[in-house]
């Protein structure tokens, strides 16, 4: 899980993505720009009005970050009401891009986890709106500059709120195309072939959009605008396509147990060891990508390259294993008969390169993206199709 750990709600670790700190930048930028027009004074680097707009539109930019882990935290426990686990969520700029992969187990169960981030942005964006308007009525300077920043905020979630409903991945609206697909055939890999062919009509009209609007509008603002028309409708192509290839990785994947995709043949350490004894091997691919770790013959831990790069190198010869290994008390496991599918969600969320396979307290094998990876190709290799 990507982002800065800030805050813990519902027992939901709320992680915020690094494109944040562009992003309130930029929003500070654009509303303190715009509401600063009185000049400079001989006396002030800037006069007291337009310091006053540059903390409007910091406070903006700060409260509109709320309400999008507002946004965001929404889906979370509409996923948790539907029996799904949710440990963790990084907020991204439109909350936290909706993953493909999510495994809802009814269309309804998609559609209702898509629609409570934007429908949650709608009723923020219209009570901040209402509330603004109310501080109208009141003669008070500092009211009024609240109603400033419950105006913008409002807008922008109103927006949010628009975008996020977009028919089209990584958007919420794109999942609930797939779940209206998945309802009528009954599959959920129709649905979503359904949601990446409406993303890819989207995504090519934006494109040509934004042609137009570079050949056709203002010269002055045209061309930036029509770029960033395109780059969307790009944006949007692409994560069709990445919809398709989750379809051909789900049949892929079908009915595979995780016992025919994990390296049985393994390599283990022992704690004591220090990080300069394998740690190369491991990054260069001699070792597997992730190592159980094993004390008296029973597991403790696992390492991978994940912890070996949190270490400079100069200070292997003196780190033990036991100082960055991941106990195995924080290590999701999983049994050889349960399903690849879940064995590939698992792993997605562990933050692991690999999860040990046990059987009760006997380790098996290692599930890695590695192992997944060459499982899948000797399917698709059996299929006659390429990957």
């Amino acid at each position: 899980m990507n982002g800065i750990p800030i805050a813990r709600l519902f027992g939901i670790e709320i992680r915020l993505h690094l494109s944040w700190i562009f992003i309130v930048a930029i929003i500070t930028a654009t509303v303190g720009s715009q509401l600063a027009t009185l000049p400079p004074t001989a006396d002030e680097t800037l006069p007291p009005d337009a310091k006053l707009a540059w903390a409007i539109g910091i406070a903006a930019s700060l409260l509109f970050m709320l309400t999008v882990i507002g946004h965001e935290l929404a889906h979370a426990l509409v996923e948790r009401r539907f029996g799904m686990k949710v440990t963790s969520i990084s907020v991204h700029f439109i909350g936290s891009p909706a993953v493909v992969d999510v495994r809802a187990e009814t269309p309804r169960a998609e559609a209702a986890i898509a629609l409570a981030g934007p429908l949650t942005s709608l009723a923020i964006g219209l009570t901040l709106v209402a509330v603004a308007f109310l501080t109208v009525l009141s003669s008070s300077d500092a009211i009024g500059i609240v109603g400033d920043v419950l105006v913008i905020v409002g807008t922008l979630n109103l927006v949010l709120a628009g975008v996020s409903l977009v028919p089209a991945y990584p958007l919420d609206g794109g999942r609930v195309v797939r779940a209206i697909g998945w309802a009528r055939t009954g599959d959920p890999r129709r649905g979503a072939r359904l949601a990446a062919m409406v993303g890819r009509g989207i995504g090519w009209l934006l494109v040509a959009a934004g042609l137009a609007v570079i050949l056709l509008g203002d010269k002055g603002q045209g061309i930036p605008d029509g770029i960033m028309l395109g780059l969307i409708g790009w944006f949007l192509g692409a994560s069709s396509r990445s919809v398709d290839r989750w379809v051909v990785m789900d049949g892929l994947i079908a009915g595979v147990l995780v016992e025919e995709a994990m390296e049985a043949e393994m390599d283990t350490i022992s704690p004591q060891l220090t990080l300069d004894t394998f740690g190369q091997q491991v990054l260069d691919g001699t070792l597997g990508p992730a190592l159980p770790v094993l004390r008296a013959g029973e597991l403790v831990g696992i390492v991978g390259a994940l912890q070996l790069r949190t270490v400079p190198r100069r200070d292997w010869p003196m780190t033990r294993t036991s100082e960055v290994m991941v106990d195995l008390a924080r290590v999701p496991t999983i049994g050889p008969e349960e399903s690849l599918t879940d064995g590939l969600e698992r792993l997605r969320t562990s933050e692991l390169d690999g999860l040990p396979v046990l059987v009760g307290t006997d380790l098996r094998g290692v599930l890695t993206r590695r192992s997944i990876a060459v499982a899948l190709r000797a399917r698709a290799d059996l299929a006659g199709m390429t990957l």
